[in-house]
């Protein structure tokens, strides 16, 4: 059985439905824009759940509940892809983790894995009859009925909490309301969210660094807004109106693209991650590795921008602050981008180029006219486009999956 096209709202639990009714055996694939998830079935029942999202993966759940440490998921990474076996597999040999606690985590992410699928809005599907060679794998069995009506109840409960949180590009800060720690009543994952909360990153940006599903991060935003915990940040504009020495809101605009780099090594490269925006200052322009030796990404903002502005106020000759920090942010970014596309290949860096495009679509759509915007957007497309030049790489080609174990 060959089944394919496209889909929109619920047709795609329709389609789950029917495969666990004809009680199929094969793959069913779905793509949107540039995700991609791939579900196995065996005999109409769910047995596992691939996805290109890297938040989606084991590791990175077992690592952000603290069952296994960075170091330890990037050794275990390392050696799982030099002997070609399953990352579960090597934690469990290493004895890091018990045979029940990766079936456990194995059952979590293929559920996170489809809702986050059903929550899709329309995309394309293609399912295949397949013999599927299983040997070695920990599978799971799920009930597609029964995730279904737990993603409906889901899309239901969401709708509502969106009308409070109606963009995921918003950016909430700390209210200032509660005088200490002891008077909020937290869980740990509230407090994990919360701390996430710095008036600098965008509600999609703490999803994907809390590794919570979007529904559970939803519904703690909910949580502590309704108990004034938190509010909403008034949004930097770029715009021709700024001070001459205000630089916040270029270092807000590329913040955001470094995050958007970051967010896309931290599972490859584990705590190297942290080090390597470090490393590639030495490869700067003089003036550029001044204006920019004390930031880092993972700095407050408050402190980076004072540090630049410090930098930039013991300069001279410079006619325009703001196009020479410009300038030097788009040469830090262009040569991180080469070191993590020499670092990780060609492929992991499109999914990095991609994402750094969302952020300039959106500073190009939301933000205020100015030269410096223009500048700014100008600047790393020209970037974007030398690099998938200079890596051989083809913007259309997309990902390229080592599926073909699961087939025998």
């Amino acid at each position: 059985m060959n089944l394919q096209g496209d889909f929109e709202g619920l047709t795609l639990a329709s389609i789950l439905q029917l495969l666990c009714n004809d009680q199929k055996t094969g793959v069913l694939t779905v793509t949107c824009d540039d995700e991609e998830s791939r579900v196995f079935f065996e005999q109409g029942t769910i047995i596992y759940a691939s996805a290109s999202l890297k938040e989606a993966r084991l590791g990175f759940l077992m690592r952000n509940d603290g069952i296994i440490s960075a170091q330890q998921l990037q050794k275990c990474f390392a050696l799982a892809r030099q002997e070609k076996m399953h990352l579960g597999k090597i934690l469990v040999e290493k004895g890091y983790i018990s045979v029940d606690t990766l079936k456990k985590y194995n059952t979590r992410q293929v559920e996170a894995i489809l809702y986050n699928l059903l929550f899709w809005k329309k995309g394309r599907f293609e399912y295949k009859d397949a013999r599927l060679n299983l040997k070695g794998m920990i599978v799971t069995q799920l009930n597609p009925m029964k995730l279904i009506l737990e993603a409906s109840r889901r899309i239901d409960e969401l709708s509502v909490l969106k009308e409070f949180i109606p963009s995921d590009k918003m950016v909430f800060k700390m209210s200032g309301k509660v005088q200490s720690k002891d008077e909020i009543k937290l869980n740990a994952n509230e407090w994990r969210v919360l701390s996430l909360i710095d008036g600098t990153r965008s509600v999609r940006q703490i999803i994907t660094e809390s590794g919570y599903d979007e529904f559970a991060v939803y519904k703690i935003f909910f949580s502590v807004i309704s108990s004034g915990l938190i509010e909403q940040k008034e949004e930097i504009q770029l715009d021709d109106q700024s001070g001459e020495n205000d630089f916040s809101a270029i270092l807000t605009v590329f913040n955001d693209i470094l995050q958007a780099i970051k967010k896309n090594i931290a599972d490859e490269l584990g705590d190297r991650c942290y080090s390597l925006f470090e490393e590639i200052k030495p490869c700067l322009a003089i003036e550029f590795k001044d204006v920019l030796r004390e930031y880092h990404p993972d700095n407050h903002k408050n402190s980076n921008l004072q540090a630049i502005t410090t930098a930039l106020d013991k300069m001279e000759f410079v006619e325009d602050p703001n196009e020479f920090l410009i300038m030097g942010f788009t040469e830090y970014c262009t040569q991180l981008l080469k070191k993590a596309g020499q670092i990780l290949g060609s492929q992991p860096l499109i999914k990095i180029l991609n994402d750094i495009e969302k952020v300039l679509g959106y500073v190009k759509k939301y933000q205020a006219g100015s030269k410096e915007k223009s500048k700014i957007v100008n600047d790393m497309k020209n970037v974007i486009a030398q690099l998938y030049s200079e890596f051989k790489t083809d913007k259309k080609s997309g990902f390229k999956r080592g599926m073909f174990s699961f087939f025998s």
